[in-house]
């Protein structure tokens, strides 16, 4: 595939490479919040596209006219990685980068930003590892998606994570990722998913634009006549409509 060009236009605002992060005023889990909403992509286990998601959600954000900060809590930096490639003609995203053990000063942080409107959070595997840790940013989401393949391995360990969400009351979807609905697979694991929790009714194809967001630091929104944009488009009116996003 040809290197895709990237079509974006320059916003005014300067891009700091740390963020701070908008507070929430709350009682309980269920209470509404002000400042910024929060969106956490987690799951057990590495390798179900947690960081692609995040990184084209917040473009979609972005070019919605959200202000929005990346929060990179995985050690291998990837969503990290792939800020520090971005145009410099491209809309800003602010970034935090660390670690899960960081979380509560990147909420502290972050909280002092009291212009933002949107957080995503990017999370590493092993969070089983990091209790404490993730109850606090269980705590603090607004809405935790839950991306996955449809293989055997990562739909085990997504059902057991969702039914922890479903025991702390952290409301939650899972997201088909990578999928490939020719597959006798894909039909079987859509099932399992719907049987163990919420899911995402737009699913995210195997495609070749995907991964190219990486190389060139955009979002597949940035790209001309990309066929992902559809998927990303379904996936962002979900999550829209799940947090009340104007």
């Amino acid at each position: 595939m040809p290197l895709l060009e990237v079509s974006v236009k320059r916003q005014s605002a300067a891009r700091p490479d740390t963020a701070r992060k908008a507070g929430r005023a709350t009682e309980s889990g269920a209470t509404k919040r002000r400042g910024a909403k929060w969106l956490c992509c987690a799951s057990g286990k590495g390798g179900n596209g947690k960081t692609t998601t995040s990184l084209n959600l917040a473009v979609f954000a972005v070019h919605a006219g959200l202000k929005v900060c990346l929060v990179d809590l995985d050690s291998q930096r990837t969503l990290s990685r792939w800020h520090d490639r971005r145009p410099e003609a491209a809309p800003d995203l602010m970034l935090w980068s660390g670690r899960l053990t960081d979380v509560r000063k990147a909420i502290a942080d972050i909280g002092e930003q009291m212009d933002l409107d949107l957080v995503i959070v990017d999370t590493p595997p092993g969070i089983d590892d990091h209790p404490t840790e993730v109850a606090q940013l269980l705590a603090k989401a607004d809405f935790v998606l839950v991306p996955t393949t449809q293989g055997t391995a990562d739909l085990d360990s997504v059902v057991e994570f969702m039914s922890f969400l479903k025991r702390e009351h952290v409301r939650a979807a899972f997201l088909m990722n990578r999928a490939q609905r020719t597959f006798a697979t894909y039909r079987k694991a859509k099932n399992r998913l719907i049987k163990a929790g919420p899911l995402c009714p737009t699913d995210i194809r195997q495609l070749e634009d995907v991964q190219a967001t990486h190389d060139l630091g955009a979002g597949v929104l940035e790209f001309p006549r990309s066929r992902a944009i559809e998927d990303y488009q379904g996936l962002w009116d979900f999550v829209c409509s799940q947090m009340e996003i104007a």
